[in-house]
């Protein structure tokens, strides 16, 4: 069974600077995002650094799409930022997955 890119040392330990870095930069409402046919979803609730699970607790975000719609898995410092737990669940849902490929267009032969 695959584990989850968001359980990796690298993935935990960026987050943790993410969150960290953006803290200590004074940024203490979620700025919202912009998704992928670029419309804006501006946030503004005041995040909670401390307190996991909550809809406005803080979390990291990747920037780029995830593998599983088609983004490359970067778990860097610079792919991820920080948005509130309801914004981050919402952007999860606007993404679409990668569509499958069909079975005609897979080679049905071993000749090569």
């Amino acid at each position: 069974m695959a584990t989850s890119r968001t359980g990796t040392t690298t993935y935990l330990r960026n987050r943790a600077r993410v969150l960290r870095k953006a803290r200590a930069d004074g940024i203490t409402h979620c700025p919202g995002y912009t998704d992928e046919t670029g419309t804006a979803y501006p946030c503004g609730v005041v995040l909670d650094y401390d307190t996991p699970g909550l809809p406005t607790s803080a979390e990291a975000d990747h920037i780029v799409q995830p593998r599983h719609t088609g983004g490359v898995p970067d778990d860097s410092v610079g792919n991820l930022r920080v948005l509130c737990r309801r914004c981050n669940h919402a952007r999860e849902r606007t993404r679409q997955p990668v569509p499958v490929a069909g079975v005609d267009e897979f080679p049905l032969l071993r000749r090569w």
